[in-house]
């Protein structure tokens, strides 16, 4: 399951997601694959570039800040990174899409966007969260106190 961090105090493995994702050897997996569709709105192309919406083959350097945390969440699930330099639909992505991995987002400001879908699978203060819009709810409303649990799409775990 994909882990939230909403401390920003929380000790983070990456802090750099250029210099993690310069390290990072991108493999064309089917969520390597997503993660760039939905967030460069591009088309892996092979191990060293994409296709961007514009149809033109570009470096996995070249693409954004945002994609480039999404792929390192995604390939490197057991390294906390820190999405501070993500913009908010890379964010999302990341939380509608990838189903492993650990995150700081810090406080979010804004909900998370259902566009991508709401079924998850995101820890976040020992409570596990099944829909977005019932994380959105709990990050809104609830935080820092329990969530309803009555409320449905969240059970308590450890």
């Amino acid at each position: 399951m994909l882990t939230i961090f909403m401390d920003r105090n929380v000790t983070k493995d990456i802090v750099d997601i250029e210099k993690a994702f310069a390290q990072l050897k991108i493999k064309g997996t089917p969520l390597d694959r997503k993660l760039i569709e939905r967030i460069e709105k591009g088309k892996y192309n092979d191990k060293y570039s994409y296709i961007d919406r514009f149809g033109y083959k570009l470096r996995y350097e070249d693409m954004s800040t945002g994609c480039k945390a999404a792929l390192c969440v995604a390939n490197i699930p057991d390294q906390i990174i820190d999405l501070i330099e993500c913009g908010i639909n890379a964010r999302d992505v990341i939380i509608a899409t990838c189903m492993d991995g650990k995150i700081v987002m810090g406080n979010v400001g804004t909900t998370i966007s259902t566009q991508y879908g709401t079924d998850i699978q995101v820890k976040i203060d020992h409570y596990l969260f099944t829909d977005i819009d019932r994380l959105n709810k709990y990050i809104k409303d609830e935080m820092p106190f329990k969530p309803d649990i009555s409320l449905g799409g969240v059970v308590p775990c450890m």
